[in-house]
C-alpha cells in the first residue's frame, strides 16, 4: 500500500502526453482553461481619456485663476467618444469633451460640467486645475505586454471581457480532457426508478459526470453495468479511447469486486491497488497505453471525496495546471482525530473570519448538499498527524473552481 504522495505522483507520471492546444474564439472560450499566457497586447485603456462630460484643457493656461479673476478660455467643437482630434490644442483654448472621448494633443486636465461656467462661446474658469485632473492615462489599467492571465488559469466571463477589451479575438485553451465513468452493481437503480427490496438508487455516476464537465472535461457516462467481470470487461473495453475511465465501485478486493481484473483483462498494467488513504484503501489505478484507469469506492461519499482527492488532480494536470490547487489555512472549529499512517480527508465548509477562515467539518451527504451554498474544502490531514485541535490552523484545497 503506497502513501497519497505517492499515489498522486504515479497518476501524473502516467498520465497522457498533453494534448494539441486549439484555439477559439473568446466568445467560445468561457470556463476553458488557458494553454498559454494571456498578454496584454496594447495598452489599456489606448489613449488618455476623459473621465467625465466637462471641458479639456492645458493646466498651465489656468494656474493663475481664482474667483475674483477668471480665466477666459475660447471653446472649439465639441469631442465625443469615438472622436479625435489631431491638431494639438492652442493657448487659451478649451474643447467641450465627452466621458471616454480621447484626450486633444497639448490638453491635460478635464474641467467638471458642472463646474463650468459658459458664456456664449466662451469657458471662464475660477480656479486652477492640477495636471491630468479628471484624465485616465494611457495604459492605465493596463500597460502592454503584461501578463494579464498565466497559463493554466480558467476563463470566466471577467476575464473574457477584459481581454475582449484588450483588442483580443481569439485564445490558445487547454484541450478537454476526455473522461468515462461506469457504476457496477447489481443493486444500482437508475434515477427515477420505482424503490425496490436491496437496491439503492444510483447517484454519484451522475453527480461526478457533472463535476467532470464542470471541471472541464468531455464527459461520457457508460452507465449502470451488472456485477460480472464480463459486463465490467465490456464497458471499460467501450472507454479505453478516452483519456481517463473511472470505475464507480468493485475496488476492493471482495468476491465480486472486479475493477482490478477487469483492468487486466482488457490488457492494463496495474500501477498500484491500494492507498493508504481515508477513505482510498481500496484505490486502483491501471494503465492501457494513452488511458489512466482509476477504480474509486463506490459508496457516494467514498467516491465524492476519491473523486477530488485522486481523479480531480489527473484531470488538473492534463488541463495544464498544477495537480493539487493552490491550498489556503483555516481555523478548524472541532477537534479531528485521526489514526497516524494513513492520509485523511474531510470536505469542510469554508466561512471568512478575521483571521481568514473557518472550517467546520462536514459528515453526510446532507451536510455537504446544504453546504453547497458556501466555499466548500477538503482538511487533508497527514499520516504523522494523529490530533488537529479545535482552533488549530489547517490548510485545506478549495474545491471551488481555480
Amino acid at each position: 500500500m503506497i502513501s497519497y504522495t505517492q499515489a498522486v505522483q504515479t497518476i501524473v507520471r502516467n498520465l497522457p502526453q498533453p494534448l494539441q492546444e486549439e484555439r477559439l474564439a473568446l466568445t467560445a472560450a468561457n470556463q476553458r482553461i488557458l494553454s498559454r499566457a494571456l498578454v496584454a497586447p496594447h495598452d489599456m485603456p489606448p489613449f488618455d481619456q476623459s473621465l467625465m462630460d466637462g471641458y479639456a484643457l492645458r493646466s498651465r493656461d489656468v494656474h493663475a485663476a481664482t474667483p475674483e479673476r477668471p480665466v477666459r478660455l475660447a471653446l472649439s467643437v465639441t469631442l465625443t467618444a469615438g472622436e479625435y482630434l489631431e491638431q494639438p490644442l492652442k493657448p487659451r483654448q478649451a474643447v467641450p469633451i465627452m466621458t471616454g472621448a480621447p484626450i486633444p494633443p497639448g490638453a491635460d486636465a478635464v474641467l467638471k460640467m458642472e463646474e463650468s461656467e459658459v458664456e456664449s462661446s466662451d469657458l471662464f474658469v475660477r480656479q486652477p486645475l492640477g495636471g491630468w485632473v479628471n484624465v485616465q492615462r494611457r495604459g492605465d489599467e493596463i500597460r502592454r505586454r503584461t501578463v494579464v492571465l498565466p497559463r493554466g488559469e480558467r476563463l470566466t466571463p471577467q476575464r473574457i471581457g477584459t481581454a475582449l477589451a484588450l483588442g483580443l479575438a481569439s485564445v490558445d485553451v487547454a484541450p478537454r480532457p476526455r473522461l468515462a465513468l461506469v457504476a457496477p452493481g447489481d443493486e444500482l437503480l437508475p434515477p427515477g426508478a420505482a424503490l425496490q427490496p436491496a437496491k439503492k438508487w444510483c447517484s454519484n455516476l451522475y453527480a461526478l459526470d457533472l463535476r467532470a464537465r464542470e471541471l472541464g472535461c468531455a464527459s461520457v457516462n457508460l452507465g449502470i453495468v451488472p456485477d460480472t467481470l464480463d459486463s465490467l470487461t465490456e464497458a471499460l473495453r467501450r472507454g479505453l479511447d478516452n483519456d481517463i475511465v473511472v470505475i464507480l465501485g468493485a475496488s476492493g478486493r471482495g468476491q465480486h469486486d472486479f475493477a482490478a481484473r477487469a483492468m487486466t483483462t482488457v490488457g492494463a498494467d496495474i500501477l498500484f491497488r491500494g492507498v493508504a488513504a481515508n477513505p482510498g484503501r481500496g484505490v486502483t489505478v491501471a494503465r492501457h497505453r494513452q488511458t489512466l484507469i482509476m477504480g474509486l469506492p463506490g459508496s457516494p461519499w467514498g467516491a465524492f471525496v476519491g473523486f477530488e482527492a485522486f481523479v480531480r488532480p489527473a484531470i488538473r494536470t492534463l488541463l495544464g495546471q498544477h495537480p493539487i490547487p493552490r491550498g489556503l489555512t483555516a481555523t478548524v472549529r472541532a477537534a479531528v482525530k485521526v489514526r497516524p499512517g494513513t492520509t485523511h480527508f474531510f470536505p469542510c465548509r469554508l466561512q471568512p473570519d478575521v483571521e481568514g477562515w473557518q472550517a467546520t467539518l462536514l459528515g453526510n451527504l446532507l451536510d455537504l448538499s446544504r453546504a453547497d451554498s458556501q466555499p466548500l474544502g477538503l482538511l487533508l490531514v497527514p499520516p504523522h498527524r494523529r490530533l488537529l485541535q479545535a482552533g488549530s490552523r489547517a490548510r485545506i484545497q478549495p474545491l471551488s473552481m481555480d
